[in-house]
């Protein structure tokens, strides 16, 4: 059960740009999927049982060799359930052969279905002996009722009618539902059928009998046993004849007669076409009987896999459920046909003719199978979380046993894969405590600690996986597994400390578990040496990479060359840490030269630039790059390489440089034009633009973004670069101060922004009205310059500093790595429009708020308070340890 075994190691460039999506380390670890997955199995399983139990044994025979030809699942169940679709299928040797590779110990299921075998060939000592062998306190309740079926024909071939008669009435009771009772009553029909061996002469006595009691109520079962028998004797067209004359002279009286005769010119003619398929659909239309109509309906489904008889089948299904009149078994019939339709992949239908049935039947036993089509149609329309919904609700109709189980796998899974961890984590906590037969308990714990890992809840996972490490059930593998995943989500998390530390208490160990593949100790090592270097220990990386050899013994040659290479870079990246830059640009030019073109070799070149920025060898760096990307134009890092490259030049700062980084970002977006990066290449570019003083060009692409990009995650960047953009060219053209001020405001406004982005536009909007209020100054208008102090006023305090970080301390603590910064500048300008306006305690107030928060901008903010001569103003700035 792995949905998720991948890890994903940051590291972040300086000069990086905003918000732009860190490039990610090469690693030794591949995505590891079972497929499939328990989940899966449980759904195909449901719709194996499902198969069986509205009659169709061929597709549900075909449904449970596929789950035992794949990995996982309670094989024992599964194999039963193969032999019991082959028997209802008429195939008694085959379920003999299936039952013969039955895995498990031979109970009460096992000796029934061998008995069900042996009487359907006749083998009637044998049906006796594998009966007697039967311990009656083990056979279950689905069971049951076939154990009093198989005990009725033992005794009808004894000839013990009324026995057998009473046993055939309690089957038929003990049946779970109608659907269920129909089987039964087919099952005895088809055993009349089964006559053995059949002789001319006896053919000829009961001919005879017919002639006698000709249009009698006795004649008509004699009607029924003598085509039987010419059936048997290969005489079926004799036979079928037969009973197309009795069928034509039924009285309306004797409609049970007739049900019964239509039956079986539907057993031997057969319902694939002809004379049998029309008196079953006679039957199905207009029959007396119930039960027999519902066989006719299960005949009649089994013979219309292909077309055209499945389009004809879908044409009466489509007919009987449209009646004016509802039909007797409509539930049977919207059922079966939400089959058909799911099968058809028709899910509108199958969910309406479901949902229908559960509105108009809320009582039905079939409840369960309507809200398992529901599940079922929606896992294979990926609706995951519908999915879960409905088989939580199938599962509320079952009894505890086999089939709940599995469901309880199932919601757990359907949650985890529409995204809502934290509800997946509580399912797997329930499947733990009903855990499904083959399903090893070991899955469901690394799944459970995964699900808790992805809804963010990492104390919650160490302490469960900690608690769980000490149940033998959860095997080392799985164990490794989940710890490997906790530490890369520890890892992203900044908790890297943690991280290391448990992947240390498991390498230290000793003895390492058996059970471990040599893969997974190879990988465990190499993480443990890549999370000593994250955490400084560089000294003690270097002795891991040392070591790293003889924990790749017996690995794949591919794994052992990806970790090779990158160990080496791992190892340069750790010289490079303890200021062996020569041994390091040593160990990166081998890695490239024994391993050309690998992603490791490739991503050597970023750290040898990011040690050259370090020294602020800003030229080196820029050189190195481009030689990457010229050397490696098809390499996923390329377009990272030119658009670090491009961040190097604007680094230098002058206006040649920033022209040199503008043909970079150019040349990024012609060669790579699908690349994610063009969204941030291009918010560069404009970045660049403006310092150029190119605002108009800026402007076009800030709003090509706006455009192009509407759906990015990061659009609102663009957005707010746009306003800014308008706002630098507001001094000369009222337009762009008006359009800065409608983008800032609906930036401030939008709860989906960043809170830094809604901090910024605030005070920029602010700004502006500051600005208007100048422009009115200027012009004489003291009723325009007021009204644009006051609003400025308004959007400072109440907008930005009341509702970002008085208000709720939620949103304080969401500012994130500029937030802080123009929250400060929020509050100085704040202060100085109150001095202005010889509010000076507002102001005093404005400006102690940057000390008491501690935002940047405390020495500005005391200088201010200087002049007040405060005490505040004299205390030293918070020591940061």
């Amino acid at each position: 059960m792995r949905f998720r075994f991948a890890v994903v190691f940051l590291a972040t460039f300086v000069g990086m740009a905003r918000a732009q999506p860190p490039l990610n380390p090469v690693t030794p670890l591949v995505r590891n999927e079972l497929s499939p997955t328990p989940g899966q199995n449980a759904l195909t399983l449901a719709a194996a049982d499902r198969a069986q139990e509205l009659g169709f044994p061929a597709i549900a025979a075909g449904l449970y060799r596929n789950l035992l030809g794949g990995s996982g699942g309670d094989r024992s169940r599964v194999t039963l359930g193969l032999a019991t679709a082959l028997l209802d299928e008429g195939l008694p040797a085959q379920a003999e052969a299936a039952l013969q590779a039955f895995p498990g110990p031979r109970g009460a299921a096992w000796h029934l279905r061998a008995a069900l075998a042996a009487a359907q060939q006749q083998k009637i000592p044998a049906a006796r002996a594998e009966v007697a062998a039967i311990k009656a306190d083990e056979i279950s309740a689905t069971d049951r009722a076939w154990h009093l079926y198989i005990q009725g024909q033992l005794a009808e071939t004894g000839n013990d009618l009324n026995r057998a008669r009473e046993f055939y009435q309690q089957a038929e009771g003990a049946a779970p539902n109608n659907l269920a009772r129909a089987r039964f009553v087919l099952a005895r029909e088809q055993a009349r059928l089964r006559l053995g061996p059949v002789t001319e002469a006896e053919a000829e006595v009961q001919r005879k009998n017919l002639e006698q009691f000709q249009g009698r109520r006795i004649g008509y079962n004699i009607a029924r046993t003598y085509a039987a028998m010419l059936d048997a004797l290969g005489h079926k067209a004799e036979a079928v004849a037969l009973l197309q004359r009795q069928l034509v002279s039924f009285p309306f009286e004797e409609r049970d007669e007739l049900d019964t005769t239509r039956l079986v010119m539907g057993l031997i003619a057969g319902a694939a076409e002809g004379p049998g398929r029309n008196a079953l659909g006679e039957l199905l239309r207009d029959g007396s009987d119930r039960d027999k109509q519902r066989i006719a309906l299960q005949l009649l489904a089994r013979a219309s896999t292909r077309d055209p008889a499945r389009a004809d089948f879908r044409r009466r299904l489509d007919g009987l459920i449209g009646l004016s009149s509802a039909h007797p078994i409509r539930e049977d019939l919207l059922l079966f046909r939400a089959v058909q339709s799911l099968a058809d992949k028709n899910y509108a239908q199958a969910e309406s003719d479901a949902r229908t049935l559960l509105q108009e039947f809320p009582g039905s036993p079939l409840k369960a199978h309507a809200f398992g089509m529901l599940t079922s149609s929606a896992w294979e329309q990926a609706r995951f979380r519908t999915a879960a919904d409905n088989a939580v609700k199938a599962r509320g109709e079952l009894s505890p046993g086999p089939t709940h189980a599995q469901l309880g796998v199932l919601v757990a899974e359907a949650w985890f894969r529409a995204g809502d961890f934290r509800s997946a984590a509580d399912a797997y906590v329930a499947t733990l405590a009903e855990p499904p037969a083959g399903v090893p308990k070991g899955d469901l714990m690394f799944q459970r600690v995964l699900a808790e890992i992805d809804a963010g809840s990492l104390d919650t996972a160490q302490a469960v996986l900690d608690e769980l490490a000490k149940d033998p059930a959860f095997d080392p593998v799985n164990l490794w597994q989940a710890e490997w995943n906790l530490a890369r989500a520890l890892q992203v998390q900044k908790q890297t400390p943690a991280a290391y530390a448990r992947v240390n208490r498991l390498m230290t160990a000793k003895p390492l578990p058996r059970q471990l593949s040599p893969e997974l100790r190879a990988r465990m090592a190499w993480l443990q040496a890549r999370l000593s270097h994250d955490v400084g220990q560089d000294e003690q990386t270097l002795k891991l990479i040392d070591a790293l050899p003889a924990a790749m013994e017996g690995i794949s040659p591919e794994l052992k060359k990806e970790i090779q290479s990158t160990t080496a870079l791992l190892k340069g990246e750790a010289d490079f840490a303890l200021g062996h830059d020569d041994t390091a640009l040593e160990t990166f030019n081998k890695l490239r030269a024994d391993f050309p073109g690998s992603d490791a070799a490739v991503y050597s070149y970023f750290d040898e630039a990011k040690q050259y920025v370090k020294q602020d060898k800003t030229v080196k760096a820029q050189q190195l790059l481009t030689r990457l990307a010229d050397e490696f134009p098809n390499n996923t890092y390329a377009p990272y390489a030119l658009y670090q490259a491009a961040l190097q030049a604007e680094r230098r700062g002058q206006e040649a440089n920033f022209a040199e980084a503008n043909h970079l970002i150019e040349d990024l977006v012609k060669k790579y034009p699908r690349s994610d990066l063009v969204f941030y290449a291009r918010l560069k570019q404009g970045d660049l633009l403006r310092k150029l003083n190119q605002f108009q060009q800026a402007q076009q692409v800030y709003e090509s973004l706006v455009n192009n990009y509407a759906q990015h995650k990061d659009v609102i960047l663009a957005q707010l670069a746009l306003a800014e953009c308008h706002h630098a060219q507001a001094a000369g053209d009222p337009a762009h101060a008006e359009s800065a001020m409608v983008l800032f405001e609906h930036l401030r406004d939008r709860i989906d922004a960043p809170v830094d982005v809604r901090v910024e536009a605030g005070f920029n909007l602010g700004y502006l009205y500051m600005q208007r209020s100048l422009q009115a100054h200027e012009r004489g208008d003291p009723v325009r310059e007021q009204e644009n102090v006051a609003r400025a006023q308004e959007v400072w305090w109440k907008d930005v500093v009341n509702e970002f970080l008085l208000k709720d301390p939620r949103q304080a603590a969401q500012l994130g790595a500029k937030g802080p910064f123009w929250m400060a500048k929020t509050l100085l300008e704040l202060g100085d429009l109150f001095e202005r306006q010889e509010k000076l305690e507002q102001a005093k107030e404005a400006w102690l708020l940057i000390i008491k928060t501690q935002l940047p901008g405390a020495d500005l903010a005391r200088a201010r308070l200087a002049r007040f001569d405060l005490p505040e103003a004299k205390v030293a700035p918070p020591h940061t340890p």
